[in-house]
């Protein structure tokens, strides 16, 4: 079926993640090409640090070029449905956030589903904003500006690091970015049901990617992995949202902003009308600029 996409995202029609598991190593190896790398306006350093139960993950901290005071941080988690490395455009997406608010970006290589299921990519989320938290001063971070982000599944891990954060006695993000979060395995919205055929992103492809992570075991703390089937959301910091109109996520997206409005949080919500998923794709769009800039004005609110 046709969406009426905005006519800047129609090249958005070409672009759709295959719904078949045994492609996805091939598309990591892909991406896996596209190295993060130090460029005119910011300066790329690789950390190790110990992830979930030790592992070692690769963490890149992202900051602009000529700043030694501190800075405001964000801890980023890419997309991809728990399954895919990041991308060329999370990466240069990240770059703006950097140049443009300004601030450092802490960016992590967790652990991918299905070979690391559930709790394994959100524990090493978690392991890394912990870092953050502990290495404030020789990260040059601003520790009263911490924030957490995410889009898509990474929107889900920053949720998911966040109560976690607060379950377990943690000082908390000061603010929180969820780009069209996943946020409810359970799939029964109408969004869900309708957008089975959409650009970039289906329900079909939602329903790989809970498979992939949760696999067939009951999930301790689900609410980590399905915030929507958490039964206290307070205490959750200040959140900016953002679904998109052509999205199988846009239904749980608003329900899960509800949720957080009920609970007394500061949120604000936007709709990106005639986008699907993964609208950055179309980097240049006048869409993705618009939402672009909004994104860096509230971080530096």
């Amino acid at each position: 079926m046709k969406y009426p996409l905005d006519a800047e995202l129609k090249s958005l029609e070409r672009h759709k993640i295959p719904a078949k598991l045994k492609l996805i190593p091939m598309m990591n190896a892909i991406s896996s090409r596209f190295k993060c790398e130090s460029d005119k306006d910011v300066i790329v350093s690789e950390y190790d640090i110990a992830g979930y139960e030790g592992v070692i993950l690769n963490t890149l901290v992202i900051e602009p070029r000529n700043t030694e005071s501190k800075l405001p941080c964000l801890v980023y988690f890419h997309g991809g449905g728990f399954m895919l490395k990041s991308t060329a455009i999370n990466q240069q997406t990240v770059k703006e956030y950097v140049a443009k608010t300004p601030c450092r970006v802490v960016y992590v290589d967790y652990r991918l589903a299905p070979d690391n299921p559930f709790p394994i990519p959100v524990e090493d989320c978690f392991s890394t904003y912990k870092w953050v938290l502990e290495h404030g001063e020789m990260l040059q971070i601003d520790s009263n500006n911490i924030m957490i982000g995410g889009d898509s599944a990474g929107g889900n891990l920053a949720i998911g690091v966040t109560l976690m954060a607060r379950d377990r006695g943690l000082s908390l993000p000061r603010k929180v970015m969820l780009i069209y979060p996943a946020t409810d395995r359970r799939m029964m919205t109408e969004s869900m049901q309708k957008y089975t055929d959409t650009p970039v992103w289906d329900a079909k492809l939602s329903q790989m990617m809970w498979d992939a992570y949760l696999g067939e075991q009951p999930a301790e703390h689900i609410e980590y992995a399905s915030p929507m089937e958490a039964n206290d959301l307070t205490s959750f910091p200040k959140t900016y949202m953002e679904v998109a109109e052509f999205d199988c996520l846009h239904d749980e997206g608003v329900a899960f902003y509800k949720r957080l409005v009920e609970c007394g949080t500061e949120i604000e919500l936007h709709e990106v009308n005639g986008a699907s998923h993964g609208f950055e794709n179309v980097f240049e769009s006048r869409i993705t600029r618009q939402c672009m800039a909004r994104r860096v004005e509230w971080m530096r609110g």
